[in-house]
């Protein structure tokens, strides 16, 4: 493997990891800036309804109650690069969900329940912006 494919596979783990990230930090708005255009995505929970375009998928989070606070580990991430601006990618997922009107202990943040554990199954394009999320489809696993 060459230094250029070491660095386009880095480029889609470092999607995965903020994706993640922004929605964890309460930006959910700028997912956009992950996604080409006409990127699809279904959420792990509810991985039949597949929602189709950039806009659709962001007007989704933003329907997203204010009140949940989450909080995601990206773990046994793997990709495959299947051309040279193509790439598919496999993650394993854990969520963890807490309300924001819950008691906030110091030293212990707040109390969730069980995680939902589920996978990404991820479809990566190379633009004139870099790599972008084309489709993102999860899948719950387990919950407690």
């Amino acid at each position: 493997m060459n230094a250029q494919e070491l660095a386009d596979i880095e480029a889609c783990r470092s999607l995965i990891v903020e994706f993640a990230t922004r929605i964890d930090d309460g930006r959910a708005h700028t997912l956009g800036d992950l996604m080409t255009m006409d990127a699809s995505f279904a959420r792990p929970t509810v991985p039949d309804v597949v929602i189709e375009g950039r806009d659709a998928i962001l007007a989704a989070f933003s329907a997203r109650p204010k009140h949940l606070i989450s909080q995601h580990l990206n773990l046994n991430i793997r990709i495959r690069l299947t051309g040279a601006d193509t790439a598919e990618g496999h993650s394993v997922v854990m969520l963890f969900l807490a309300d924001a009107n819950d008691e906030l202990v110091t030293g212990k943040g707040r109390k969730t329940g069980a995680p939902i554990i589920g996978t990404w199954t991820d479809t990566f394009v190379r633009t004139a912006d870099g790599w972008r999320f084309k489709d993102r489809r999860g899948m719950a696993t387990l919950h407690g």
